[in-house]
């Protein structure tokens, strides 16, 4: 007699299903993924300094935020620009991330995205707030503008293939794309291979232009112009962008200017640690 299978069945939530819609339509773009490793040894020790003298623990993903943000505004054509049917290409003077949070939704960890408004013009200090801050709100299917919330309520009650009608608009309309999702990404995975002291690397899809997918984080050695043996951090960078729009040229560059930005740590900004 055949042993009997235990098991357990849960309905899917609205929000299982937005997120595998979305996802499914994200695939359709022609993303290319670019791996590479940001030395965040300086940024990183005035953070501990700052938490040392002041007691306050500052997000690493507010300080990569505001970094990314004035990148992309560096390089706003073609990072910061989505396509309109294939013919047309909005450039965005401003550059809304959207990042993630991780919430407990039902008594399991789920990302929940928050959108930063306008985060080249905000401060460390300021945009670090606000991710507390949406951390601590009520979890909802989007952080998008108030009709997009209605959208994303009513949506979930609708046959799949509506559902990803509705989606595919969004997604080939750049105003209400920036909307609802942003201009840029910033996908934030850090706790990958964490207690292995091991580089890994996000691979994931997106909807937008330009994305930038942060993994674990590691301490090595390496030597310094002196010769002299030093202990180093670096962070997994994937940077995912739509091959349609961007070409392998500029988004080299961008990460080159990225990286450069992220080891000094902007020290000497007034956006940046100055504003803590």
């Amino acid at each position: 007699m055949s042993e009997k299978i235990k098991y357990t069945v849960k309905k899917l939530s609205p929000m299982a299903k937005v997120i595998h819609d979305y996802t499914t339509e994200a695939r359709s773009k022609n993303t290319i993924w670019a791996y590479g490793a940001a030395d965040i040894t300086m940024p990183r020790r005035m953070l501990r300094e700052y938490k040392e003298k002041t007691g306050e623990s500052i997000s690493f993903t507010a300080f990569l935020i505001a970094v990314y943000a004035r990148i992309i505004e560096k390089h706003k054509y073609p990072m910061n620009t989505l396509v309109k049917s294939n013919k047309y290409y909005y450039i965005f003077d401003e550059v809304d991330v959207q990042t993630n949070t991780e919430r407990i939704i039902d008594g399991v960890k789920k990302p929940v995205n928050l959108t930063i408004r306008n985060a080249h013009s905000k401060t460390l200090r300021e945009i670090h707030t606000e991710i507390r801050q949406g951390q601590k709100k009520k979890v909802e299917l989007t952080t998008g503008n108030k009709g997009g919330k209605n959208l994303i309520k009513y949506i979930t009650k609708l046959p799949r293939f509506l559902r990803r009608m509705i989606i595919h608009k969004i997604f080939t309309d750049p105003l209400r794309k920036k909307k609802m999702l942003g201009t840029v990404g910033l996908t934030a995975a850090g706790m990958m291979a964490k207690e292995t002291n091991e580089l890994g690397w996000a691979i994931y899809m997106t909807p937008h232009s330009c994305s930038l997918g942060i993994g674990s984080m590691a301490k090595d050695y390496k030597l310094n112009k002196e010769g002299k043996v030093i202990e180093r951090e670096s962070l997994a960078v994937t940077l995912a962008f739509d091959h349609q729009v961007i070409d392998g040229g500029p988004a080299a560059r961008f990460l080159q200017d990225l990286y450069y930005s992220v080891r000094e740590g902007c020290e000497n900004e007034d956006w940046c640690f100055k504003s803590l």
